[in-house]
C-alpha cells in the first residue's frame, strides 16, 4: 500500500521508525546461495535483476526476482553460485516513481560503478594477505601524514615506474624505484622514497568509486562519491574487472603494510555527486539527504546536496562502511572530508564502534568546516571546530591556524604570515598569538608570563589537533610563498623561498598534535599556481621526481627533522603534560623561541629542547627562558641549512644573537 504523507518531516520520522539495526544489508555471498537485503520501507515492491555484464548501456538481462518484505526489509535467497554476474534493484514507490539502482551496500561493481557485482571476496586477496597486518600508532600525535593522490604519485616519467602502473594502484608496489629508472641516479622514488623519508602513513585522496568515466584520461581529486564501499576503478589495470580493482587496492595496502607504512582513506561521507540519480535517493526517496524547514535539499557542502548524517540509516551506513574498509582491506585510518557537516554524534558513535571492535588504534581526522549553512538541528550539533569539546578522544581536526598563520591566509593568495616576516603588518591577519595558540595543539590559554588571545584554547589535548602547512586544497606550500614574496609567477628554484620552506619543517615538526604534509612539500612541489586543481590535467597536478634531487637539500632537511620528532618524546605527547611545560620568551612579532622540557621520559637523551627562530628583516638578540632550570651549554642540532640528530655544534649560555630568516634547535643533553 502506497504510505501517503503530508511533509517531509512525516516522512523522514516515519523511516527513523522503520530503522533496521541488522548487520546483513547488502549481498551476502556463498559458492552454494546468494542472500539480498536491502532497506526501502517506502517501496511498494523491489526487484533484483540479475545482468551478464556490468555495463549498464547492456541489455543483458538474465533474470528477474520479486524480494519478500521481512520484518523492515526486503529480502531474497538465490540458491545457485552467482559470482561473476552482476545486479541491480527495481524499486517501485508508486506507479508513477519507478527507479533501478545499484544496491547502495555494494561491495564490487562493473564499470563506471551502475551496477552491482557479486564476487567471492576471497579471490579478492592476494599473495600473503591473510599474514598482512595494519599499521597503527598509539596515538595521533605520533602520526607523520603524507597526503597524495593515486594518480599524481606515478604518472609522471621521471619516477620510474613501469610504464602499464603509472596513474594506478599498483604503481605502490614497486618498491624499488629510481629518478628516471635509473638506479646508478641513487635519487629513489615511490616507496622507496617514502622508506627514506621517514613518514608513517600515506593518506590517499578519495579512492571510494566515484562518478567519472573510468576508461578516460579526465583528471579527478576524487570528491564525486557513488559507491562507497567498492575502490575506484580508473586505478585499475582493469576497470571492468569487478575483482581486478579490489585485489589491486589490497596488493597497495599490502606494499605499504611490508614497509612498516599505515594506510589512511580519505572518504567523503558528506555528499553524493548526484542526488536525484543517486542510489540513495533511488532506494529510499528524501530520507538520506538533509531538507531546510521548507522541505528543499540543503547545500551545505557546496556540491549541491548534503547528507543527513544524523538520521539512523545514515548514521548506520557510515559505520557500516568505515569498519568493512577497516576489516576487509586492512585501512589504517580515515580522513572525513567537510567534517563539519556531519553531526558530533555520529563522529562519536564511529569511533566508539572502531573501539568496540578492537580498532581503537584507527585513526580519524576530518576538516571541521563546511561550506555553507548546515541543516543540523538540536539535539545535534555540527562536528566542527566550534564544537570540538564535545568530540571524543580518538577524533582529530585539521588546525587552520596553524597553516595560516605560518604562511598567510589561503584564500588570499598574496598576503604572507610568520615564514614571510608578516606577522603584525597592517595587511596580515595574523600574529604570533595565532602561531603560539598553534604550536600549543590549542590547549590552553597561558604560557610562562604570555597570555593567549582570547578562543585560542579550543582543544582538550594535543590528540584532538592536526597541524599542517598545504594540503590539496589551495596553493602547495611552495607556490603560496612564490606569490606572496616574487612579482612574477615563476616557480622555479628561488634560494630565499627554499629557506622558508626549510623554516616551515622547524615550526611543523615542533608544534604538539598530529602532522599532515602534502606530498612533495618536503621537496618544493610546485601546480604552477594552480590554487584549485581538482579536474586540471594531470601535468599540472602529477609529482615532479625530479625536484627530489634538485631540492635534494630540502628533502634532507625534512628529514632530520622527522629525526628530531621521532627522537624526542615531548614532541609526540598526546596529554597536555608538555603543553603545559613549554615556556615562549621574549615575545616579538616575526620571532619566536620557547623551550619543551623532557618530563616524559626517565633517563633522557635529551631533557629540554630550545627553538629560536627569526623571519624578521633585522638580526635579534633573545633570552632563552625555561620551566626547568637551564643548561650552561647546548647542542646545536638544527640550524637554517641542517636538521639532524647529530650536533652542529655548541651554544654556551642562554642569550644569543639569531640572523634574519634563520632557526635553530637546542638540545640539552
Amino acid at each position: 500500500m502506497k504510505k501517503q504523507f503530508d511533509t517531509v518531516h512525516q516522512k523522514i520520522t516515519y523511516l527513523e521508525q522503520q530503522a533496521y539495526d541488522g548487520n546483513d544489508l547488502g549481498l551476502t555471498y556463498s559458492p552454494t546461495q546468494s542472500t539480498f537485503n536491502v532497506w526501502s520501507p517506502l517501496a511498494e515492491s523491489v526487484t533484483l535483476n540479475l545482468y551478464r555484464t556490468g555495463l549498464n548501456d547492456e541489455d543483458t538481462l538474465i533474470e528477474q526476482i520479486s524480494l519478500t518484505e521481512a520484518g523492515k526489509i526486503w529480502t531474497v535467497t538465490v540458491d545457485k553460485d552467482l559470482a561473476g554476474l552482476f545486479y541491480t534493484y527495481t524499486f517501485h514507490h508508486g506507479e508513477d516513481h519507478v527507479t533501478e539502482t545499484q544496491d547502495i551496500y555494494s561491495k564490487a561493481v562493473g564499470l563506471n560503478g551502475h551496477r552491482s557485482a557479486i564476487v567471492d571476496l576471497s579471490s579478492t586477496n592476494p599473495t600473503g594477505w591473510e599474514s598482512d597486518e595494519s599499521v597503527r600508532q598509539t596515538a595521533i600525535t605520533e602520526a607523520l601524514i603524507w597526503e597524495v593522490h593515486v594518480e599524481d604519485f606515478s604518472s609522471s616519467e621521471t619516477g620510474g615506474f613501469s610504464e602499464d602502473y603509472r596513474g594506478k594502484y599498483l604503481a605502490f608496489t614497486e618498491t624499488h624505484t629510481y629518478l628516471n629508472d635509473s638506479p646508478d641516479s641513487e635519487i629513489p622514488t615511490g616507496v622507496n622514497y617514502l622508506k627514506s623519508l621517514g613518514i608513517n602513513f600515506v593518506h590517499l585522496l578519495p579512492a571510494f568509486d566515484f562518478d567519472n568515466d573510468e576508461l578516460g584520461d579526465q583528471y579527478n581529486w576524487g570528491y564525486d562519491p557513488k559507491n562507497y564501499m567498492v575502490p575506484e576503478g580508473k586505478y585499475a589495470m582493469d576497470p571492468s574487472n569487478p575483482v581486478s580493482r579490489i585485489k589491486e587496492f589490497k596488493q597497495l595496502v599490502q606494499s605499504l603494510h611490508e614497509e612498516n607504512i599505515g594506510v589512511v582513506l580519505d572518504v567523503v561521507y558528506n555528499h553524493t555527486f548526484t542526488y536525484e540519480a543517486s542510489c540513495f535517493q533511488s532506494t529510499v526517496p528524501d530520507y538520506y539527504y538533509r531538507q531546510d524547514e521548507h522541505g528543499m535539499i540543503t547545500n551545505g557542502s557546496g556540491c549541491g546536496n548534503e547528507t543527513a548524517s544524523e538520521r539512523k540509516m545514515m548514521r548506520k551506513y557510515m559505520i557500516d562502511s568505515l569498519i568493512y574498509w577497516a576489516k576487509e582491506y586492512h585501512l589504517d585510518g580515515f580522513r572525513f572530508d567537510l567534517m563539519g557537516l556531519h553531526d558530533v554524534h555520529t563522529m562519536n558513535y564511529i569511533r566508539q564502534a572502531f573501539n568496540d571492535a578492537g580498532m581503537a588504534d584507527i585513526i580519524l581526522y576530518g576538516e571541521p568546516w563546511n561550506a555553507g549553512s548546515v541543516a543540523i538541528y538540536e539535539p545535534n550539533m555540527p562536528a566542527d571546530k566550534f564544537h570540538i569539546q564535545e568530540l571524543a578522544d580518538g577524533i582529530a581536526i585539521f588546525n587552520d591556524e596553524f597553516r595560516d598563520a605560518i604562511k598567510g591566509p589561503v584564500f588570499d593568495e598574496h598576503k604572507g604570515g610568520f615564514l614571510q616576516g608578516a606577522n603584525g603588518f597592517e595587511d596580515s591577519a595574523y600574529m604570533n598569538g595565532d602561531l603560539i595558540g598553534s604550536l600549543l595543539a590549542n590547549t590552553q590559554t597561558v604560557v610562562g608570563d604570555f597570555s593567549l588571545p582570547e578562543g585560542k584554547d579550543w582543544a582538550r589535548n594535543p590528540s584532538q589537533v592536526i597541524n599542517y602547512a598545504s594540503a590539496h586544497d589551495n596553493l602547495p606550500l611552495y607556490d603560496k610563498l612564490v606569490r606572496t614574496l616574487r612579482e612574477d609567477d615563476n616557480f622555479d628554484r628561488h634560494e630565499e623561498i627554499i629557506q622558508l620552506n626549510k623554516l616551515n619543517a622547524a615550526l611543523l615538526f615542533t608544534a604538539q598534535g598530529g602532522i599532515f604534509m602534502q606530498a612533495g612539500e618536503e621537496f618544493g612541489r610546485t601546480k604552477f599556481g594552480d590554487e584549485n586543481s581538482f579536474n586540471s590535467p594531470i601535468e599540472t597536478n602529477q609529482i615532479d621526481w625530479s625536484l627530489v634531487e634538485q631540492n635534494k637539500d630540502v628533502v634532507d632537511y625534512y628529514k632530520g627533522m622527522i629525526q628530531i620528532r621521532k627522537a624526542y618524546a615531548p614532541l609526540r605527547d598526546k596529554t597536555n603534560k608538555t603543553a603545559e611545560k613549554i615556556y615562549f620568551t621574549d615575545l616579538r612579532e616575526n620571532l619566536i623561541a620557547y623551550t619543551i622540557p623532557n618530563t616524559l621520559e626517565e633517563n633522557p637523551r635529551w631533557t629540554q629542547m630550545a627553538v629560536i627562530m627569526n623571519t624578521s628583516w633585522t638580526s635579534e638578540t633573545i633570552q632563552l627562558h625555561s620551566s626547568l632550570p637551564l643548561p650552561e651549554e647546548w647542542t646545536i642540532i638544527a640550524n637554517r641549512h641542517s636538521a639532524g640528530t647529530e650536533s652542529l655544534g655548541v651554544q654556551v649560555g642562554q642569550e644569543l644573537l639569531i640572523n634574519p630568516m634563520e632557526v635553530l634547535i637546542l638540545v640539552a643533553e
